[in-house]
């Protein structure tokens, strides 16, 4: 005659975070605060392109963009970005100079984008500088 066979009991898992299961509770000294975690470090050009999209708008249309859309755009801005500042760091290296000068982010813009576009950029890169060198200037005479 065969004897039933019991099944094998499977220990229990015991439940992370059980007090005093293995834990060492850490003791405060004095003047010592708690690490704060720092935030991820994630930047976004969504606020000016929703600028650039306001400006374009006209009293009949409103222009939208959606969060998908918002995205691609960021990535194409955050990659241009990249590209430019790779060129010009590339451009001061080469000519052993130690600061990043506009005539090396000016060069770059030529080397990077194709004709028209970088005639374009230019412009609107001077009348930027022009219209900061402004504001600096009426800051200084307050």
């Amino acid at each position: 005659m065969v004897s039933p066979v019991k099944p094998q009991e499977t220990p229990k898992k015991e439940k992370r975070g059980a007090k005093g299961k293995g834990k060492k509770e850490k003791v405060k000294k004095e003047g010592e605060e708690k690490k704060r975690r720092k935030k991820a470090d994630y930047s976004s050009y969504g606020r000016y392109i929703h600028r650039l999209i306001r400006e374009a708008e006209t009293k009949k249309s409103k222009l939208r963009i959606t969060s998908r859309g918002m995205a691609i755009v960021n990535s194409f801005v955050v990659d241009l970005f990249d590209r430019l500042a790779g060129e010009a760091g590339r451009l001061v290296a080469h000519a052993k100079v130690k600061t990043l000068s506009s005539k090396a982010v000016m060069a770059a813009v030529k080397m990077r984008l194709p004709g028209e576009l970088a005639s374009h950029a230019l412009g609107a890169g001077a009348s930027a500088v022009a219209a900061y060198g402004k504001s600096q200037v009426k800051k200084q005479k307050k």
